[in-house]
């Protein structure tokens, strides 16, 4: 074997770790999209809400955004997650591949049976809020909204 063959066979290891390693984490995401269209959505669910009880938002999202879209969600609670366990293995992995790190409830993510899925975060951090800390992002709110209404009737 000469020194070309073997530089032909680098870059052919090369390139295909990178593929590999690319293709990994896009099939891991479209395996919990399907386990979740499996479990959930021929029942008409499309949305993992997850909130938590913070004085800042609980009350309103309780009364004004948990009742427009409770029929086509599952729904979770972040301040219960010590309760979750091993029943709620699916529902905490897509809550993690989709929601990321950092200050990340109130989240609607939406799972859509052929699009990408979507996350609407539903805070943001805002000079006006309560003690300096999150508000509630209307814009996402109503964006949630106009989507939800969009969806077909699960029947």
């Amino acid at each position: 074997m000469n020194w070309v063959q073997i530089g032909w066979m680098a870059i052919g290891v090369f390139l295909g770790v990178t593929v590999f390693k690319r293709a990994v984490p896009v099939a891991h995401r479209l395996v919990l999209k399907v386990r979740f269209w499996l479990r959930y959505g021929r029942k008409g669910k499309r949305i993992l809400f997850v909130y938590s009880d913070s004085s800042i938002w609980k009350d309103y999202l309780e009364a004004n955004i948990l009742p427009r879209i409770e029929s086509q969600s599952i729904i979770l609670n972040w301040s219960e997650r010590r309760k979750w366990g091993s029943r709620m293995q699916l529902e905490t992995k897509l809550f993690e591949q989709w929601a990321g790190t950092g200050q990340f409830v109130p989240i609607a993510i939406l799972f859509s049976p052929l699009g990408k899925v979507k996350t609407f975060r539903l805070w943001k951090p805002g000079e006006n809020s309560k003690h300096g800390k999150l508000g509630l992002a209307k814009e996402a709110e109503q964006a949630l909204f106009e989507t939800v209404k969009q969806l077909p009737v699960a029947g």
